[in-house]
């Protein structure tokens, strides 16, 4: 469902539900007044009697004065009638038509009143001796509601309403009412269809938003600017949005690096089991040639080669004794046992010196071009054997009348010590395996007296130790490897 049909969706349930709510409260509203409404204005007209009825009873009728303000104020606040009569029917007081000022002011006893007589319809006779009457007036019938009290001997008051004056009262009150429910649900109506959009629009951001956070996505936020629930929930979302993101993240990042470490097992166990594999094959031969070479002797095969079998277990065991050394030489590098021991040395010396040592008895032309003072802080013995490793690889992929030079550069603040020699290329796609254990350009493994594969995985462990990097790539006629060391202020000197 599209984010627009589920917005309509949402606002017209809640337009129709709230909506429903508000007019079934204007019907109750307008169906009860109908109702109701004469009968509560009868009851609160029975009360008000009840309770003016009793307040002319305790005038004083000898004060005409004040009998005349309170019965004119009760007829102007209430619209009573009231008549203070006597037991034959002769008014003594009236605020009916205005008689009663009349008769008072101008104290004429020939100008008799009479008490208008009253059909009862109903009857009912009260605490205090007060009776409430629903009764018709005699010579019009108009119906009226009446209480009355003796409050003197042959002397009654009696207080009454017209209830027709009730009944217009509660249909204008009723009309009224109608009017201002019909404006109160057009408003509410308003209110709702305003209402029902602030609302829904926000709830269906949320769910469009939680949707894509249960597909993992968590770039969309929630754009709500509210302080009422609604607000809170919206930023609730969100930062559930932004603690899911950075737990999605870290699990993330867990699982790369356990993936890592899995493939970095996995190569370890691969170079484990090839460095055993390749151990055993460098052992095998030379373990089987002394093995069959002292059978021979034992058995005094051939007397004559006696010398040339001992000669050959000498070699051999040597060869064997070399392959171990350097296989603990390279686990002591790899496993940090060596310590550094740093010194100030002059590179160029120490590379002028191996030159002459590896190159003495070759047909290979060879260049120091490292400059003189060349200064390096490093661990001279291992530089040494670094420096050996590669001078010795250059050696064995030199052809006769080759080249090997020496150089010395500054790359990121890095001394750059280079070692080229001329002669085929390596391919690219082996480049990483040459700094392995025992591997050899060789496929044929050809036996020979001092190489085993193990330089270049020396030269590895060294510059692990010093914190620096070495690495190889083809020039055009040749292959360059090199190692970084530390730079030495003094070179500038």
């Amino acid at each position: 469902m599209s984010v627009k049909s589920l917005k309509t969706k949402l606002w017209f349930n809640i337009f129709i539900r709230v909506a429903a709510i508000f007019a079934v409260f204007v019907l109750i509203l307008t169906l009860s007044n109908v109702a109701f409404l004469v009968r509560f204005f009868g009851n609160k007209q029975k009360n008000a009697l009840i309770e003016q009825v009793t307040a002319v009873s305790r005038l004083d009728l000898n004060d005409d004065t004040a009998v005349i303000k309170s019965l004119t104020e009760i007829s102007e606040k209430y619209n009573f009638d009231i008549e203070i009569y006597t037991g034959q029917g002769s008014i003594l007081y009236t605020t009916h038509g205005g008689q009663m000022m009349d008769f008072i002011q101008q104290n004429n006893d020939k100008f008799l009143m009479s008490h208008e007589k009253m059909i009862p319809i109903t009857t009912e006779t009260l605490s205090d001796g007060i009776v409430f009457e629903t009764a018709v007036r005699g010579f019009d019938q108009n119906e009226f509601l009446l209480c009355r009290k003796q409050i003197l001997d042959n002397v009654y008051a009696e207080v009454r309403v017209q209830k027709q004056l009730i009944s217009n009262s509660a249909a204008i009150a009723n009309e009224f009412i109608v009017i201002i429910s019909i404006i109160f649900l057009v408003i509410s109506l308003i209110w709702v269809m305003i209402f029902a959009k602030q609302f829904s629009q926000p709830i269906s951001q949320m769910n469009e938003i939680t949707k894509d956070m249960a597909r993992l996505n968590f770039s969309r936020r929630l754009q709500i600017n509210r302080d009422d629930e609604i607000g809170q929930l919206a930023a609730s979302v969100n930062e559930l949005s932004d603690s899911l993101s950075e737990a999605l993240d870290d699990l993330k990042r867990t699982n790369e690096r356990l993936k890592d470490e899995i493939e970095l097992e996995r190569q370890l166990d691969v170079m484990r089991k090839g460095f055993v594999a390749n151990v055993s094959h460098e052992l095998k031969t030379p373990i089987s040639i002394i093995s069959g070479y002292a059978e021979g002797l034992k058995y005094n095969i051939n007397s004559s080669s006696k010398e040339i079998y001992c000669n050959t277990i000498i070699e051999e065991s040597q060869r064997m004794n070399r392959l171990v050394l350097s296989i603990l030489e390279l686990s002591r590098y790899e496993s940090g046992q060596i310590p550094l021991n740093k010194q100030y040395f002059d590179i160029h010396l120490l590379c002028g010196d191996m030159l002459k040592r590896i190159f003495k008895d070759k047909n290979i032309f060879t260049e120091n071009k490292i400059p003189q003072n060349t200064i390096c802080y490093a661990d001279a013995f291992q530089i040494e054997q670094v420096l050996k490793s590669l001078l010795e690889n250059a050696a064995a992929h030199t052809p006769e009348n080759g080249t090997v030079t020496a150089t010395a550069q500054t790359v990121n603040n890095m001394l750059r010590i280079s070692v080229f020699n001329t002669g085929s290329h390596i391919d690219d796609s082996i480049m990483p395996e040459i700094w392995q254990s025992f591997y050899r350009g060789d496929k044929s493994h050809k036996r020979e007296s001092s190489r085993f594969g193990l330089g270049l995985s020396i030269v590895t462990a060294i510059m692990k130790l010093h914190n620096t990097s070495c690495g190889v790539y083809n020039t055009e006629n040749g292959v360059c490897f090199w190692f970084d060391l530390p730079y030495c202020e003094e070179n500038n000197n």
